[in-house]
């Protein structure tokens, strides 16, 4: 293991035992220094991050060493880093911000976490709206991320009417997992809007779950 990979380890170690719902840590994973269980209060949408612990120092060391794939962890432990990057990326903006202008985000796989730092960029509703016709689908939990932290009407509607079109267009919204963030949207949406202008999704929403 690399040393940032041996203080996360050490994090981890150390916060598990206080932690609820941090269920299990195996550090010798198959392929990679460390894997968690968690329950549903750590979710990519909650608010709860297994690095809400982490000092200034180590979350910029996790970051660095994430933005770098420096660490080989497993998804959960990736989309907990998502979190940490959408609520204190700002320690390694320096790092993250020519990677979204030069990462191809037609075509990425990791890198697809690191757009959860547009909830913190000043215009990242704007570079959302535009990722969303580009991001393919299974590549869009970060940036899904992202648009769930942002609080902007022109953005939720956007992504109301990229739902129905990817739908039409044949995505699978069950297979990537999609169908689980477009309920946690609505959930969002149903406080925000009137019911008539989430009509679309919302019979989405229950039409796949007939089916399903």
């Amino acid at each position: 293991m690399n040393a940032a990979e041996q203080a996360l380890v050490s994090y981890l170690t150390e916060i598990k035992p206080r932690k609820i719902g941090f269920i299990e840590l195996q550090t010798d994973a198959p392929g990679g220094c460390a894997d968690i269980h968690l329950d549903a209060r750590y979710g990519l949408f909650t608010s709860e991050c297994i690095f809400d612990d982490c000092d200034d120092a180590r979350a910029k060391m996790f970051l660095t060493a994430f933005l770098a794939k420096d660490l080989s962890v497993s998804w959960s432990i990736s989309e907990q880093l998502s979190k940490l990057l959408s609520t204190r990326g700002r320690l390694v903006s320096e790092i993250v911000e020519p990677l979204l202008v030069t990462v191809d985000w037609t075509c990425c796989y990791m890198e697809q976490l690191f757009l959860s730092y547009l909830a913190l960029q000043t215009d990242g509703a704007a570079v959302a709206g535009r990722l969303l016709d580009k991001v393919r689908d299974d590549f869009r939990d970060g940036l899904f991320l992202a648009c769930y932290r942002l609080n902007s009407d022109e953005l939720d509607r956007k992504l109301m009417a990229k739902f129905v079109e990817w739908k039409a267009a044949g995505d699978d919204l069950g297979a990537t997992g999609q169908i689980y963030a477009l309920q946690q949207f609505i959930a969002k949406w149903l406080r925000l809007y009137p019911y008539g202008d989430l009509e679309g999704v919302v019979r989405l929403y229950f039409e796949h779950r007939a089916r399903s």
